[in-house]
C-alpha cells in the first residue's frame, strides 16, 4: 500500500496539451500508477487511489506486509473492512479462514486461489470484472439462512461467475440434479487448458455424457481434465470395497474424456 501527503507540493504543470494528458490519465493502468505515484505527489493528490496488485490472506498470528506489490494481512485484522477503496489487480490468494471482503473499488484479478472455503458473497466481488483466467478453489458456502444450516454453491454457478477462466480447479466439486445440463449452457468465453474437480458429491447427480459435452464444448485439444468422487469414510461397513469402486470409476471416466477429447482434436483436423 502506498499513502502520502501533500504537504509542501506545488501543482505541477505538463507541457503536453491537456487532451493527451487527459487521454494518459483515462488509460492508466495499475502498474503505471505505481510508477508516477513514486516519482510525483501530484498524481497521488489527483487519483488518490490506492493498489494491491497482489493480496494474500494469512493465519492469525504471522507476519504481515502492507507493500502495493504483495499485501499479506492476517484473516481476523480489521484492516480487511477498510480496502474497500483500493484497487486489487493481479491476485487473490487465501489460505487463512474464510475472510470478509469489502466491496473493492475496483477488482481485475487475474488469479483467485483458496485453499479453505470462499463465501458466495466475497466470490462474487472478486469474480466481478470477468477478469479471472486462473481459479483454484476448495468450495463457495452460502452462509447458513437459519443457525447451523450451510449450503454449497453448485460447480455451474460457481464456473459462470469466470468466463474467461482458462484454468479451474475445484476440490470439493458440488452437484444437484441440475448441474450437468446447467453446465452445457454456461457461456464461457475461452478454452479450458486445465479443468479439475476433485470429490464429486453425490455420485448419483454426476452423469457422465452430459459431462463429457460439456468438456468438448469447452476445453483445449490438450487440457488436462481430472474428476475424482467423494470417497467414504472406510470406519463404515463396506467403505473400502465401495472406495475402491469410485477410484476405478473415476479412473475410467478420466481415460473416456482424455480419448474423447483426442478423438475430437483428429476429427476436426481431417475437416
Amino acid at each position: 500500500m502506498i499513502t502520502f501527503n501533500t504537504n509542501g507540493m506545488v501543482r505541477q504543470h505538463f507541457a503536453f496539451k491537456d487532451p493527451f494528458m487527459d487521454y494518459i490519465f483515462k488509460n492508466l493502468k495499475p502498474e503505471h500508477l505505481i510508477k508516477l505515484y513514486q516519482c510525483c505527489k501530484y498524481f497521488y493528490a489527483k487519483f488518490r487511489r490506492n493498489i494491491i496488485r497482489h493480496l494474500e490472506i494469512v493465519p492469525d498470528g504471522e507476519k504481515e506486509t502492507l507493500d502495493p506489490t504483495k499485501t499479506v494481512i492476517c484473516v481476523s485484522n480489521h484492516f480487511l473492512s477498510t480496502i474497500k477503496d483500493f484497487w486489487l489487480t493481479d491476485s487473490y490468494t487465501n489460505h487463512g479462514g474464510i475472510a470478509l471482503l469489502p466491496e473493492f473499488f475496483h477488482c481485475c484479478i487475474k488469479k483467485l486461489e483458496s485453499l479453505n472455503g470462499i463465501d458466495w458473497s466475497g466470490y462474487k466481488k472478486l469474480a466481478k470484472a470477468g477478469t479471472i483466467e486462473e481459479l483454484n478453489i476448495v468450495e463457495c458456502l452460502y452462509f447458513p439462512v437459519e443457525y447451523g444450516y450451510v449450503m454449497y454453491a453448485p460447480v455451474e454457478s460457481i464456473i459462470a461467475e469466470v468466463p474467461n477462466a482458462k484454468s479451474i480447479e475445484i476440490s470439493n466439486a458440488h452437484f444437484t440434479e441440475e448441474s450437468c445440463e446447467a453446465l452445457l449452457s454456461v457461456n464461457h468465453n475461452v478454452k479450458f487448458s486445465t479443468f479439475v474437480l476433485r470429490n464429486i458429491t453425490p455420485l448419483r447427480l454426476f452423469e457422465y455424457q452430459l459431462f463429457k459435452e460439456f468438456i468438448l464444448k469447452n476445453a483445449e485439444p490438450e487440457c488436462n481434465v481430472r474428476i475424482g468422487f467423494e470417497l467414504l469414510d472406510e470406519d463404515d461397513v463396506g467403505a473400502r470395497l465401495l472406495n475402491e469402486t469410485l477410484l476405478i470409476l473415476g479412473k475410467l471416466y478420466n481415460e473416456r474424456i482424455k480419448l474423447d477429447l483426442k478423438m475430437k482434436n483428429n476429427l476436426e483436423i481431417m475437416l
